[in-house]
């Protein structure tokens, strides 16, 4: 094989090794709202009740200052790794708004995954 061969199959290979961190980055960087659909087709009122049932990793809800939030689709790219799931199902308002390890950008990231409203106790 000559050498220009050798150099043009290892730019290729380089070059998929980075497109590959690229994708991953961005991966991580872009949040997924939830499935509009169950979205559309849920009540804009829950009861704690309701909300409690929704506290596994594959079906996560929280309430954060009296709104309901479907943060299932978001778990995965929680910077704090698996602390998100201590409180699935949950009135999680102290720990997000008030926890110093979260920035303030949380309330927009949080708008986009906003459900619902809790129902007056």
């Amino acid at each position: 094989m000559s050498s220009w061969m050798v150099s043009v199959a290892v730019a290729v290979v380089v070059g998929l090794a980075i497109a590959a961190v690229l994708m991953t980055s961005l991966r991580r960087t872009v949040l997924v709202p939830p499935d509009a659909a169950n979205v559309a087709k849920a009540p804009a009122v829950f009861s704690r009740a309701q909300v409690a049932t929704h506290d596994q990793p594959d079906d996560a809800w929280i309430i954060v200052a009296g709104k309901v939030y479907d943060i299932t689709t978001y778990i995965d790219d929680h910077p704090g790794g698996s602390a998100i799931m201590n409180n699935l199902g949950q009135d999680n308002t102290k720990a997000v708004l008030e926890g110093p390890q979260h920035p303030e950008t949380v309330p927009t990231i949080l708008g986009m995954y906003h459900i619902g409203r809790l129902e007056d106790d």
